[in-house]
């Protein structure tokens, strides 16, 4: 019978002695129908299945339990019933015979189809028949939706854990996952098993939803949309891949932002453009990578010195204005190299500091730093270790004696800053000195070496050795009254006679208020202390700041000194500055002096105040204690 249509109607009525069965069966959104029950509660009263009917099974059992679509369907003998009559009838009858019979509905009442596992389109009845068979037997293994949604999710977990930063890996592992969710779906019936992968199926599609708009996105993000130009993050990820060989070449446009606030929005990205096409002047076809005012490309070149002659020849193409709206504008421009050959992760921001690095006056074309990963590490630490070194005394003063050529007399010393560190040995102050000027340590920094220098004047001086203390002086220092606190607080301190004490100031180019700075060192004179000009001659220390700051000395630069002996000029330079200091009675020292031939010259010319090698190297204040400060000079060294 087909469901409860007639359940009303007694069963006599139906066929006397014919058990009542109760068809139909449950299918899903997918067109199959999975679980079927032996018997249902209909009207208070259990009645069997056609499924329970045909397994024979006399328990009654309203559960519902799964088909197990693995049993062979060819099995089943499928007659027409026209078949049972007429000439074929006995042949038929035959095929039959012993077997259980079940009337279903002919071929032409489509409605009575139904798929299942392996076929496509079969008999309603095949479904109680199959059930019928289950029953009998064992049912399938079901395993719930949660349970393969839990295993999918955890197997996505542990695919993204170990192929992290592995595109291709990865992808073949969600495919896996995929394809064994299909054929988990497939062939379970097969086995005996039954599974709910819709949930699964379902945070799948989501999650590939997902991905493909996080990726969509990354791309985007990678790119930008006027230009068209590749970010730099994509130059990374294109470096990673590890097919590149040779340098990178990262440059660095100055003044960029503040040209780009002048331009209407539609001129800016053919300001870029133009910056582009000198860029690509040797090579129309050059890819390349652009973030803000950093553009970045590759070059298959080995030797430094070629790439850094190419970038000349670009840096001269820059030296004529970009046109736009015929308007010039001028295009400041440096540039950061670094080697393939390295970790390749740490390729483009070692060259985007170089280029940071590179000035334009100076030193445009930087060639980033080879040292390995622990150099890099500890350099980065330095400014950190620096004040741990003057908290343990690890950065301490060295004492270069200055000497009076005629008598050899000791007249004073040079606090020379040095540090000693436990991992490294000794580092440079031409390392660690800028690094406090970048940290903002310089003053925490020159406060120490006051302190150190102070305080040993002030032990020399209880010893009857009345020397002056020189110090070096960042010219930094001098664009703020903080110095002027500082000396002030150090010769308390130290009870040290400021009479004594000589400040020189070093790199004078880099005073920015030559009117400020003077009014420091005026405030420092007036403190009773003694000013010298450090390095004069060389680099930016200019006759104009010489004449408009208050100094009582005048230090020449050992580059003079040390070829005084063998070159016309430099004998000429040195003679002339010795003058001019001599008649401005300005004290003059010659420092570097490293041999007798120099420091004869220099007597002659009439400098008397040196210090140098020739005269004793830097040593320690317990040494110090020790010099003879009257002892005579023999063969170019102080008798020691």
């Amino acid at each position: 019978m087909d469901n409860a249509a007639h359940l009303n109607s007694p069963v006599a009525l139906i066929a006397d002695g014919v058990p009542l069965a109760l068809g139909g069966y449950y299918i899903d959104y997918f067109g199959f129908s999975w679980t079927m029950e032996n018997a249902r509660v209909v009207n208070d009263e259990s009645l069997p299945t056609i499924a329970g009917v045909l397994s024979e099974v006399d328990q009654v059992d309203t559960r519902e339990f799964m088909i197990d679509y693995s049993y062979d369907l060819s099995q089943i003998v499928v007659i027409n019933s026209r078949r049972l009559s007429g000439e074929e009838s006995e042949a038929s009858a035959s095929r039959v015979r012993d077997r259980t019979v079940i009337i279903g509905n002919g071929d032409n009442v489509r409605s009575s189809w139904i798929s299942v596992p392996g076929r496509l389109v079969v008999p309603s009845s095949y479904v109680a028949i199959l059930a019928a068979e289950t029953f009998s037997n064992a049912p399938p293994v079901k395993v719930d939706a949660e349970y393969i949604l839990l295993a999918t999710f955890l197997l996505l977990i542990a695919v993204l854990l170990l192929t992290a930063e592995r595109q291709t890996p990865r992808r073949i592992a969600y495919i896996l996952i995929s394809t064994t969710l299909i054929v988990l779906l497939i062939c379970g019936p097969i086995a005996n098993l039954r599974l709910e992968p819709t949930a699964a199926g379902a945070f799948l599609l989501t999650y590939s939803a997902f991905r493909v708009r996080v990726r969509w996105k990354d791309k985007i993000a990678l790119k930008d949309i006027d230009t068209g130009l590749w970010r730099l993050r994509a130059f990374e990820q294109e470096i990673a891949k590890g097919k590149l060989t040779g340098h990178i070449i990262v440059a660095r446009i100055h003044g960029f932002e503040q040209v780009l606030k002048t331009l209407q929005k539609s001129r800016r990205t053919d300001y870029i453009f133009k910056i582009v096409d000198r860029l690509r002047a040797t090579d129309a076809e050059l890819e390349l990578y652009n973030d803000n005012h950093y553009f970045a490309w590759h070059t298959q070149a080995y030797e430094a010195s070629s790439i850094i002659d190419h970038l000349e020849g670009l840096r001269a193409l820059f030296a004529a204005p970009l046109m736009l709206d015929g308007r010039p504008i001028d295009v400041g421009i440096t540039f950061g190299i670094a080697s393939l050959d390295g970790d390749q992760n740490a390729v483009v921001p070692s060259a985007v500091a170089a280029a940071e690095e590179a000035s334009e006056a100076e030193n445009p074309i930087v060639l980033a730093n080879s040292g390995n990963e622990e150099d890099l590490l500890w350099n980065i630490s330095m400014r950190a270790r620096i004040d741990a070194a003057m908290e343990r005394g690890e950065i301490y003063c060295l004492y270069q004696p200055k000497v009076d050529a005629q008598n050899g007399d000791l007249f004073g010393v040079e606090a020379l800053v040095r540090w000693e560190d436990p991992e490294r040995g000794s580092v440079s102050p031409a390392v660690f000195v800028p690094q406090c000027e970048k940290a903002g340590r310089m003053e925490d920094l020159t406060r120490y070496v006051l302190q150190s220098a102070c305080s040993a004047g002030s032990l020399l001086h209880a010893r009857d050795r009345r020397l002056s203390m020189s110090v070096n002086v960042s010219a930094t220092m001098l664009n703020n009254t903080r110095i002027v606190s500082i000396v002030r607080e150090v010769l308390s301190a130290s009870r040290f006679n400021p009479n004594y004490l000589v400040l020189e100031v070093t790199e004078t180019a880099r005073i920015s208020d030559l009117a400020l700075a003077c009014d420091i060192l005026t405030q420092l004179k007036l403190l009773g202390i003694h000013i010298s000009m450090d390095d004069f001659g060389v680099g930016a220390a200019n006759f104009e700041t010489f004449y408009r700051l208050p100094f009582d000395e005048l230090k020449i630069d050992r580059l003079f000194v040390s070829n005084i002996v063998a070159d016309a000029k430099a004998r000429a330079i040195a003679s002339s500055l010795i003058t001019m200091g001599n008649e401005a009675r300005i004290a003059v020292v010659a420092e570097g002096v490293e041999t007798q031939d120099e420091l004869d010259l220099l007597m002659s010319m009439g400098c008397t105040q040196v210090q140098g090698f020739a005269l004793s190297y830097p040593i320690s204040l317990s040494k110090l204690l020790k010099f003879d400060g009257s002892r005579k000079l023999e063969g170019g060294q102080a008798k020691s």
